[in-house]
């Protein structure tokens, strides 16, 4: 059976006036297109071909249309940057002809939206109707607001003297087109994230965190480029971070909608007392509608200034006046950041590209996203210092040498090492090996060879999270080591140790087993059978010891662990029995010896009384006979030992 639309009747309707919204935000910054590419209308373009692929439920050309716009924003960004390397060789009629292929973008813009919601108003309501023409004609005043105020711009431009005030401008101008064109991919991310989120529920949330742990991984970074560019963040502190939480303010739109209202009320008190007409009833009813348009916009407003004075109050307490810092919150409203080296805008619309996935596909991948971020499919290949290298569809480089089949990668270290991907792709930092987790999208880093895990903390310091010890899978968090049974529980164990524990739910661990009761015994009076007690008597001890192990350790693999415990088992005992055996046998030899010594040495003291006998008993010493005894019994057990 189908699922069901995205946008049903009432919801594609309000997407009207969601892409009006955005468009108003066209006009909000009067830049100059410099590259002579109106990236505005490809915004449009993708919020006309979303309304449409959400109405009909089609996932593959959302996805599609999803990643076409991430794409855009990388190709506009490094548009832009090419330009900004031709800006010292510009000539002074440059400026004014792109000022002129702006308005002309603006205008072919503005009919394409009134073409589109004329359109598409046709079938609607008459009050709905009203409310979309109301729409139309703030834009149409906001177009003409901005098209003069690019007129006096153009003014000025033919009226620099100096090169060095014309490049100036001109950098004034690229900042601001590189600030337009991040707020209007953030505008269009979050508007699509309130639409497309039934498997990441919190995905406007996720999305501008994306960027926060790029930046957060940068501050942790010691490389010069990341120390470089954070440097270049703290230095527009303030000014971007005014812009920054004014992403969604609307302060031309504002300035309209009330114009509107204040024509409005004139009209209504010179219709008042006249008898009620629908031409009355209409003009009520469309500044009703501007009425709460402001005061949306009035609410928003002030609570971004409510969220800047708090920031910047909680700034000035911890670090003073002049000091300036990087805060968690500054990236809060910001989803895109053209700031970002190149590398890592390519990882962030991969990551964001990653949480849309998620969203529109749930837990089954629609496609390769990095892929097509890649100029792997370009087969190209570039030279440095370590070689000859090309980009793989997850942004690394990879090296080949000559006349050797193996891939490397370069370390922690800048050294080239052997590609090492498994069930993980590697990457490499300052801190070592690494891979990023599915779900957390988190680095976790795991040395080459080992099953150990590690993540970084807040302060710098790789925590261990994972071990593999003896087939049993371990992990750590806040009350310790811990792995995880059958039931679904955390036992904590310490390393070689037997005693386990259990949260009690309040944060204390509470013992559950310690070493003896793993070796208790059977009660000896249980009715048993002979065979019982020939397995008893035959394997009883061996079988009691090595299910011991399994219960400790607890293996993947039970019945091979098993084996193999009875196997170490048998070698111990037989281990035992030869030494056993060598012990008697080196006991039997050692008797054997002194029993021929002792002979011996009395038959050498037989002669010796003899040779006494014809000596007077007065001259016999029995001292002198005593101190030959004990002689002789010392070198008895001197032989004895020698012979050993």
């Amino acid at each position: 059976m189908a699922s069901k639309p995205i946008l049903g009747k009432e919801e594609s309707v309000e997407f009207l006036f969601e892409i009006s919204k955005i468009v108003k935000l066209f006009y909000e910054i009067p830049v100059i297109l410099v590259t002579k590419k109106d990236y505005a209308l490809n915004v449009f373009n993708t919020l006309s071909d979303l309304r449409l692929v959400m109405r009909s439920d089609s996932k593959e050309k959302l996805m599609d249309i999803i990643l076409e716009f991430h794409l855009q924003w990388l190709h506009a960004v490094n548009d832009i940057e090419n330009f900004t390397k031709l800006i010292k060789d510009l000539t002074r009629d440059e400026i004014p002809q792109a000022i002129s292929y702006t308005i002309d973008a603006m205008q072919n813009r503005l009919k394409t939206y009134e073409q589109y919601m004329t359109v598409n108003r046709e079938f609607l309501s008459n009050e709905t109707q009203a409310n979309i023409v109301s729409d139309v004609e703030i834009v149409e005043e906001m177009h003409e607001d901005v098209v003069r105020t690019l007129m006096e711009r153009m003014k000025c431009f033919r009226n620099y003297d100096a090169q060095y005030e014309f490049t100036l401008k001109v950098n004034d101008a690229v900042e601001q087109i590189f600030h337009w064109l991040d707020k209007m991919y953030d505008s269009l991310a979050m508007l699509l994230s309130n639409y497309v989120n039934v498997n990441v529920p919190h995905l406007s949330g996720d999305l501008p965190k994306t960027l926060q742990q790029i930046v957060g991984d940068m501050q942790n970074s010691k490389s010069v480029s990341s120390q470089k560019l954070l440097e270049e963040f703290r230095k527009q502190d303030k000014e971007l971070n005014t812009m920054i939480r004014s992403t969604t303010a609307h302060g031309l739109e504002i300035c309209k909608v009330e114009n509107k209202i204040s024509v409005l009320d004139d009209r209504i008190m010179r219709l008042q007392n006249e008898p009620i007409s629908a031409a009355l009833m209409a003009l009520k009813h469309k500044k009703e509608y501007l009425e709460k348009r402001l005061s949306s916009l009035e609410n928003l407003k002030t609570t971004l200034k409510e969220i800047d004075e708090a920031t910047d109050d909680q700034l000035k307490s911890q670090l003073g006046e002049d000091e300036q810092c990087i805060c968690e919150d500054f990236y809060q409203l910001r989803i895109f950041n053209h700031q970002l080296p190149i590398e890592e805008r390519e990882r962030l619309v991969t990551e964001l590209c990653y949480l849309w996935d998620m969203a529109v596909f749930g837990d089954r991948s629609h496609k390769s996203i990095i892929s097509i971020l890649s100029v792997t499919d370009m087969k190209e290949e570039f030279t440095d210092e370590l070689g000859t290298y090309h980009v793989d569809e997850y942004s690394r480089k990879i090296y080949k040498l000559p006349d050797d089949e193996v891939r490397y990668q370069p370390n922690e270290n800048n050294e080239l090492v052997p590609l090492t991907d498994d069930e993980h792709i590697y990457f490499y930092d300052e801190c070592g090996r690494y891979f990023i987790d599915q779900n957390t999208r988190q680095r976790v880093y795991r040395a080459l060879g080992t099953s150990s895990e590690y993540m970084l903390s807040s302060a710098g310091v790789l925590l261990k999270t994972k071990e593999i010890r003896h087939g049993v899978t371990f992990y750590y968090d806040n009350y310790g080591r811990y792995y995880i049974n059958r039931e679904g529980k955390n036992i904590y164990r310490d390393a070689d140790t037997l005693s386990e524990y259990e949260n009690d739910g309040f944060g204390n661990l509470v013992r559950i087993r310690s070493h003896s009761d793993i070796f208790t015994l059977c009660p000896e009076d249980e009715n048993v059978t002979q065979d019982f007690l020939y397995i008893k008597q035959s394997v009883g001890k061996a079988l009691r010891v090595c299910i011991a192990q399994v219960i400790l350790y607890q293996p993947s693999d039970p019945v091979k662990f098993l084996s193999a415990c009875l196997l170490k088992y048998r070698e111990n005992i037989e281990l035992q029995d030869k030494r056993a055996r060598e012990k008697e046998e080196l006991a039997y030899e050692r008797e054997l010896l002194l029993a021929e010594e002792r002979a011996r040495l009395e038959a050498i003291a037989k002669d010796a009384a003899l040779f006494d006998q014809g000596a007077s008993e007065a001259s016999y010493d029995s001292n002198l006979r005593n101190y030959r005894t004990m002689q002789i019994e010392s070198e008895v057990a001197s032989n004895v030992s020698t012979t050993k």
